[in-house]
């Protein structure tokens, strides 16, 4: 029986009341009017108040049972009634409802205002309703926010020298089932880049069991030392150990400002110095250099010169052409021969290596 919300009240009430006449079809004859009562089988007292401290509900939780039968009385007593409210949510369950779905399982009836019973029956009493809560324990929320609070920090202490972390709001008290409890944060994706404010999941644990997740939502900031430009720099340029000594700094930035790359750090601006890679756009003054700015210097250019081999059987023939279009090794490119009006068709073999289609 769900007794959590009003909804699985009212879905019980219509399964009880279409399985009752059912039921009361079995029973036996009522006794004719005047007739002396007969002693219900069992008695059934409702308690008002229950404190649970597992996870679904049964009739001798809620009651107290009164019968000779010992064997009805263990089958009434672990009578399933539905599953336990969530801890800090009490739920309330009114006496028809017990009545109706205890019916409909059992296949007893209750005692009528005469007194005239159907045997077998039962004779309710005690509370009109009860209210059912589940035992639990209570989480400071500011336990959830530290542990939160640390994960965050180990995390950006990995890209940043320093940051500063702080919750956006308070976070609410967790009420947990009874247990030894674990708090779990997720991890943060190692290849996301720090923003200003970052979310952050804890899941609680409670005897090695999930229970339940929570977010907590951090105001960030994170401090490294990125590679900046000093002057212009145009589309296209060589990154390489004269651009990055020439024309950009070394500074401390927040990379939370950072709208979409990953910066290039001063320690790793040396790797760039090879002249790998260039500058897909322009780079302007006080802008962060960042993986967004680059892409990889192609392996021949336009308008440089490049070596030709042009193969036929066994014979070869090398010669200095000049490239009319960029292009990457594999890549096929237009070049010109000097003093030749027309265009050959060339495959990039390496850098400044072309090689003439067969």
């Amino acid at each position: 029986m769900a007794c959590a919300n009003s909804s699985a009240r009212a879905a019980l009430r219509a399964v009880c009341t279409a399985a009752v006449p059912a039921v009361a079809a079995l029973a036996l004859p009522a006794f004719a009017a005047g007739q002396s009562p007969v002693e219900p089988l069992v008695s059934i007292e409702l308690r008002p108040q229950v404190k649970l401290d597992q996870s679904s509900i049964r009739l001798g939780d809620i009651a107290y049972l009164t019968t000779r039968d010992l064997p009805t009385l263990r089958r009434l007593m672990a009578l399933p009634l539905g599953p336990a409210p969530r801890p800090g949510s009490p739920a309330m369950l009114d006496r028809d409802t017990i009545v109706r779905w205890v019916e409909a399982r059992s296949g007893l009836q209750t005692v009528d205002s005469a007194l005239r019973v159907q045997s077998p029956a039962i004779r309710w009493t005690g509370a009109s309703e009860t209210e059912i809560e589940s035992a639990a324990q209570q989480l400071p929320g500011e336990t959830v926010v530290n542990a939160a609070r640390s994960a965050l920090l180990n995390w950006l202490s990995q890209r940043s020298v320093r940051a500063e972390v702080e919750p956006v709001s308070t976070a609410r008290d967790l009420f947990l089932p009874p247990g030894a409890t674990t708090l779990r944060v997720r991890s943060l994706a190692n290849q996301a880049q720090p923003t200003r404010r970052m979310l952050v999941w804890v899941d609680a644990w409670v005897d090695d069991r999930f229970v339940r997740t929570t977010a907590v939502t951090f105001e960030v900031g994170a401090w490294a030392p990125v590679t900046v430009a000093a002057t212009d720099v145009g589309r296209g340029a060589t990154v390489d150990a004269v651009l990055l000594r020439g024309a950009t700094e070394t500074r401390e930035v927040d990379l939370t400002t950072l709208k979409q790359g990953k910066p290039v750090a001063t320690k790793t601006g040396g790797e760039l110095a090879d002249g790998s890679e260039r500058l897909r756009r322009p780079l302007r003054p006080g802008e962060v250099l960042t993986s967004a700015h680059l892409e990889a210097t192609p392996a021949v250019l336009r308008g440089n010169w490049a070596h030709l081999l042009a193969r036929s059987g066994d014979v070869s023939v090398e010669s200095r052409v000049e490239v009319l279009q960029d292009g990457r090794q594999g890549q096929v490119v237009r070049v010109k021969v000097p003093g030749s009006s027309g265009e050959v068709l060339a495959r990039v073999t390496g850098p400044g290596q072309v090689e003439v289609q067969p």
